[in-house]
């Protein structure tokens, strides 16, 4: 069933242990869950029900990804509650700049942040440092300096006392590092000078929290996917919730370099705060055992807020992996098994899932031409698609999070152009074993992986003991 139909029906189809997190009266809630276990279903219930209850209350539901934003945007559309709003972190901080500062920011491009970068290492030429002097430090430096951002650290003397456990990079950092590091990001600062980037606006609003005019503020903030908002962004949410702040996260589904604890963020979670949910009811036990096998090889299964997942009851097909002669071959069986289940199934949904790509041999751009050429209708969920609408979506790894489609196809799971240097290449594979993790896990009813020429290496990962391999 639809995550629309879901919430059409949610009296019906709330579990107790849902109902009782839905009818908690607590101010602070922490909602923990696996992928498919219904945090978002809660969410969207217990701000419609806050939002019902108290018509003169400001009620808002923050997402991360602007594809998730705008699928809840068309689930809550319905119940035409005008004090129920839905905002990402970066579209409400734009807002709130705005009113502040009595202007509005102006935000540099990525590729600008990376030349003010290079030039603030080129300035610091003279230091005999291997992060000024070796070019395949560039990405972490960018990395370390989002990161430091993330934290809301602002001087050399936080920086130096900060606990970086948690900060997913294998490369090592002593303190002698962090003294040069962060003569890098001060000569950053200055090199951008007046300009900001979107990571900045969290920092620029928490300089002085006690000026936040009412009108930014809300009484109630719900916000899903925080494991992947940072540390400054959500203390910025907690300054402006007047009443309660309810948050749903799984540190299973973390495909962004943030880290924090709870109580930094000045949420409480002792005692009956922390809701813990460890059934999915989105996928099969086939589906959930497929994605189970790959996570095994994650280090988050160490982590204390790890949720082990209880294998669903609900009996599928096994997943299938088609190893193709090429992309050509791919795209067309691809094309060959949507036909069939458009003709078995005209209201289901189908999504097609793939990683970053903008060029025009990328797996997007192939498959939309694919599907054009079938005749087959297709909506991109970051070009505002409607993933709860019957029909073919296409969207990428990091799009699908908190999406859920009854048919899910992962295709191109082949090796990338560009391996990591040794020093990236662990915590790159830890990010891309999530974002495969996360894809795996928006199959409701069946699951296709497409992969041919040089096998994506996490394939392997895979137990085969909990899918059916084709070669075509």
């Amino acid at each position: 069933m639809c995550m629309e139909n879901k919430l059409e029906s949610t009296e019906l189809i709330l579990t107790k242990q849902q109902q009782d997190i839905v009818d908690y009266t607590g101010n602070e809630i922490l909602i923990r869950g696996i992928a498919g276990s219904g945090k978002t279903l809660v969410l969207l219930k217990k701000a419609k029900q806050t939002a019902l209850k108290y018509p003169n209350e400001k009620v808002v539901i923050f997402t991360y990804a602007g594809s998730l934003s705008n699928a809840t945007k068309f689930l809550i559309e319905k119940y035409n509650l005008p004090n129920l709003e839905v905002k990402t972190f970066h579209s409400w901080a734009f807002g709130a700049y705005c009113k502040i500062m009595k202007k509005k920011p102006i935000i540099t491009q990525k590729y600008k942040q990376e030349e003010f970068l290079k030039e603030s290492i080129k300035s610091l030429a003279s230091l005999d440092h291997r992060f000024v002097k070796n070019d395949d430090y560039f990405d972490f430096l960018k990395d370390e300096i989002q990161w430091i951002k993330g934290k809301n650290i602002t001087t050399l003397s936080e920086y130096l006392k900060v606990d970086r456990r948690g900060r997913g990079t294998n490369t090592r950092v002593t303190m002698n590092d962090r003294e040069i590091i962060y003569q890098v990001f001060d000569q950053y600062n200055k090199k951008k000078n007046y300009l900001l980037d979107f990571d900045d606006l969290a920092v620029v609003l928490m300089k002085n929290p006690a000026i936040f005019p009412d009108s930014i503020k809300y009484d109630h903030i719900f916000i899903d996917e925080a494991q992947d908002l940072q540390q400054v962004q959500l203390q910025a949410l907690k300054q402006i919730a007047r009443k309660s702040f309810i948050v749903a996260a799984d540190k299973g589904q973390k495909i962004y370099k943030t880290s924090f604890t709870w109580k930094e963020i000045g949420l409480n979670v002792t005692g009956n705060r922390t809701k813990i949910l460890k059934e999915s009811y989105r996928s099969t036990k086939q589906i959930i055992q497929l994605a189970a096998s790959l996570q095994q090889n994650d280090m988050i299964i160490h982590d204390e807020e790890y949720v082990i997942p209880n294998l669903p009851e609900r009996e599928g097909p096994i997943p299938y992996l088609m190893n193709c002669k090429n992309a050509e071959s791919q795209d067309r069986e691809v094309i060959k098994s949507v036909k069939q289940i458009i003709e078995q199934a005209p209201n289901c949904t189908i999504g097609i899932l793939y990683r970053e790509g903008s060029s025009r041999n990328s797996a997007k751009f192939r498959m939309q031409r694919a599907l054009n050429d079938a005749g087959i209708p297709s909506e991109d969920i970051r070009e505002k698609g409607n993933p709860h609408t019957p029909g073919v979506k296409l969207c990428t790894f990091h799009s699908a999070k908190g999406l859920e489609f009854d048919f899910v196809y992962i295709i191109d799971l082949i090796e990338p152009i560009r391996i990591p240097d040794e020093d990236k290449e662990e915590n790159y594979w830890e990010i891309e074993r999530r974002l495969l993790y996360v894809s795996i896990t928006r199959a409701c009813r069946h699951l296709q992986l497409f992969t041919y020429g040089d096998t994506l290496r996490l394939v392997k990962e895979l137990d085969s003991e909990f899918y059916k391999s084709f070669t075509l």
